[in-house]
């Protein structure tokens, strides 16, 4: 969840450091205030384009930052196989200057776009009115489908059975398509015998480089060699210097201190004497023989030419001969190898239907579970005669298997069951979303939900249950909504108010947390638009009242 935040000269926003809590936290405050700078902010931080035109007036620079406490699993493992070691806690900062140049940070350290994107997908939904368009498109239905089911074993083997038999189906078609005159047998047959008179072997050419720099290099190296093993090894060298203050060091046993130290350089004088042991026996089999040389030339020239033809390194050589290989057999044994292959494919493909018809079952018996869940939560949110089914039926092949899913609903009755888009408003699509992330939050492990505006166009009880259920996806997530529905800002455990002040020459936006008796001094703004007596005690009783029903 967010623990902070802090926004410094991004857009109308001057400088602002909030501290958030668990629980259900509401904005309010009057349109245009800036309640959506808030979530843009957010999002930002978590792999949102950041833009030059975000940059306020006050510097030449806007800067956000947002503290983290993760629980997720997930976002921890997917960060430290990317090298940063965190535990629970994370902290990215984001800069961008009125240049468009923009950098980001995690723990201190540059991280990456993408990958802020990645855990970002874990970390935070942000849901407003424009996301109930992925629920009107009937493709991302199976994907809603799969979330509930939660099988990620079944759904692993079917994706896996799926490349298996894809892979082999699209090899079986390019042989099939492949046209090989039999006249170019001969020429193949000339490729593989001449790599196999070569007698490749993996990374030859690589020693032989070594060992013929060695050999052109010899009179340097063995000059140097024999003035280092002076040093090392001759009178007054270094082991025998070493060894004399070794002698000196082991006389001394009154100091545990010196004796440690003592035994660590004895160590050392040991692993020189292995060493020095180690040069001499290199200088014994160094020798310089023309004869050689001309031959490691002659192989390396030989290899050049096959790496020409044939790839870039041997073992590429190595790949081009297998290929060769296959299309030789494929001239030889052309329908005996597309009749082997089209088994193959054959037993590839009954076993991933058997994989995806495994995962339809799953799916057909937990669509009945999650049609029940979404009816009941249709009933909380006074969507009362609705009734949601999912529809199951066959399409084509893919690694999803071959269901085809379209959510269907009816929201009156004698209504037929219909597409979402030919049947749900724009209100009662935003409730039937809140249903399904009641529903799907405690699966996902989100770690907060955030609700931009989804309560507009409705009022009275269904605002409050609104409230309800949001306050409710707090048991499992940090949630915050930006409202203009007293019932909905009454409902959460925090309230900040979000405000815009005009200077002569700027406007700056403000957000403050209330106390108890301005969370009602707003509720009275937010319902009638004044502080009336009669309305302050009308916000009290609202206040009062919806709090007590939800601590119970």
């Amino acid at each position: 969840m967010i623990t902070q935040l802090t926004i410094r000269n991004f857009i109308l926003i001057q400088d602002v450091t909030l501290s958030f809590r668990s629980g259900f936290s509401v904005f309010t405050g009057e349109t245009g205030a800036g309640k959506s700078i808030l979530i843009d902010a957010i999002g930002i931080l978590l792999g949102d384009r950041f833009l030059s035109d975000a940059v306020g007036h006050e510097s030449s620079k806007a800067f956000l930052e947002g503290q983290f406490e993760v629980s997720n699993e997930t976002v921890i493992q997917t960060l430290n196989l990317a090298g940063y070691a965190v535990d629970r806690n994370i902290s990215i900062t984001r800069e961008c200057d009125k240049e468009g140049k923009s950098t980001s940070k995690l723990n201190g350290r540059p991280v990456t776009v993408s990958l802020l994107k990645e855990i970002g997908a874990f970390l935070i939904d942000i849901h407003n009115q424009h996301d109930t368009q992925y629920l009107l498109n009937d493709k991302s239905h199976l994907g809603l489908l799969d979330r509930f089911v939660n099988d990620k074993s079944a759904l692993t083997q079917l994706k896996q059975a799926y490349h298996e038999f894809d892979a082999l189906r699209q090899d079986l078609a390019q042989k099939q398509k492949s046209v090989l005159n039999p006249d170019e047998l001969e020429f193949l047959l000339f490729q593989a015998q001449e790599i196999d008179q070569a007698q490749l072997i993996e990374n030859e050419d690589v020693q032989l480089e070594e060992q013929q720099k060695e050999m052109m290099a010899y009179e340097k190296i063995v000059l140097h060699l024999d003035a280092a093993m002076t040093h090392l090894d001759e009178q007054n060298g270094v082991s025998e210097k070493l060894h004399l203050a070794l002698r000196e060091l082991k006389s001394i046993s009154e100091s545990e201190r010196i004796a440690a130290t003592t035994s660590n350089i004895n160590d050392l004088y040991y692993e020189l004497i292995d060493k020095i042991a180690d040069l001499k026996q290199i200088k014994s089999l160094m020798s310089f023989d023309e004869g050689e040389l001309n031959a490691i030339q002659e192989r390396l020239y030989t290899l050049s030419k096959l790496k020409k033809k044939y790839g870039p390194s041997i073992a590429a050589i190595k790949e081009k001969r297998q290929d060769i290989d296959e299309r030789i057999n494929l001239i030889n044994r052309r329908d005996e190898i597309l009749a082997e292959l089209q088994t193959r494919v054959d037993v590839a493909y009954r076993r991933y239907r058997d994989f995806a018809q495994t995962m339809s079952q799953i799916r057909s018996q937990k669509a009945h579970e999650l049609e029940e869940l979404v009816i009941r939560q249709c009933r909380d949110l006074y969507l009362d005669k609705a009734r949601f089914t999912i529809l199951l039926s066959e399409g084509a092949d893919s690694a999803s298997g071959y269901d085809q899913t379209e959510f269907l609903i009816s929201m009156n009755p004698g209504e037929l069951l219909k597409p979402l888009t030919k049947v749900a408003s724009g209100g009662e699509l935003s409730r039937l979303m809140l249903g399904l992330k009641v529903i799907f939050n405690e699966l996902q492990g989100i770690e907060t939900v955030i609700f931009d505006e989804i309560d507009a166009g409705v009022s009275g009880r269904v605002a409050t249950a609104i409230g309800q259920k949001m306050h409710r996806i707090a048991h499992s997530s940090q949630v915050f909504a930006v409202t203009h529905l007293g019932q909905v800002a009454a409902c959460g455990d925090s309230h900040y108010l979000v405000s815009k002040t005009q200077r002569e020459q700027a406007t700056q936006t403000t957000i403050q947390v209330l106390d108890y008796d301005q969370r009602i001094h707003e509720l009275s703004q937010i319902s009638t638009g004044t502080s009336s007596s009669s309305s302050l005690s009308a916000a009290k009783e609202l206040l009062d009242t919806l709090q007590a029903s939800l601590s119970v």
